[in-house]
C-alpha cells in the first residue's frame, strides 16, 4: 500500500470497526428485547458477585460517569444491583448484583446463546487478538506531529 492509499484504508478500517460494534450492539440489544447493552454489560462484569468498582464498569460498558451513575440508579431502582461503600477503601463504591440481577443475568444470557450469537466468538483466538493487537499499535503509535 503506498502512501496515498493508507488514510483511505485507515478511514475503511475505522468505519468497518465501528460498524461491526455496532451490528454487534444492535443483534446483542434484540436478543435480549433491550434498547441498549449496557445492563448486560454491566451484570456481565459483575456476576461473579465480588463487587466492582465504578470505574471497571465505566470500561465495561464504555459510558461516561454520568451516563454511568444514571445507569447504575436505574437498575438499583429496578433491584438488580447495589452499591457498598468499599471496606477497605471509604473513597471508593463497589456495585453488587442482587439475586433478581443475578437471575436476569442468567436469562441473558440464555437468549444469547439460544440465538446462536455465542457463535460469533468461537473464532475469539484470532479475531479477538487481531483487535487486540491493533488497541495495543494505536495504543503505542504517536501521530507524528505531536
Amino acid at each position: 500500500m503506498d502512501d496515498s492509499t493508507a488514510p483511505a484504508a485507515l478511514e475503511e478500517l475505522a468505519r468497518l470497526v465501528r460498524r461491526a460494534s455496532q451490528e454487534l450492539d444492535r443483534a446483542v440489544a434484540t436478543c435480549l428485547g433491550e434498547t441498549s447493552v449496557a445492563r448486560w454489560h454491566v451484570l456481565t462484569a459483575v456476576a461473579a458477585g465480588t463487587g466492582r468498582p465504578m470505574s471497571h464498569l465505566g470500561e465495561a460498558t464504555l459510558l461516561t460517569g454520568a451516563s454511568l451513575t444514571r445507569l447504575i440508579d436505574a437498575m438499583i431502582a429496578q433491584n438488580l444491583v447495589h452499591r457498598k461503600v468499599d471496606d477497605t477503601d471509604r473513597r471508593r463504591v463497589l456495585v453488587f448484583p442482587t439475586r433478581r440481577g443475578l437471575l436476569t443475568y442468567q436469562t441473558m444470557t440464555r437468549a444469547v446463546t439460544e440465538a446462536g450469537l455465542d457463535l460469533v466468538a468461537t473464532d475469539t483466538g484470532r479475531l479477538t487478538g487481531a483487535l487486540t493487537t491493533m488497541l495495543d499499535q494505536l495504543r503505542d503509535t504517536e501521530p507524528a506531529f505531536l
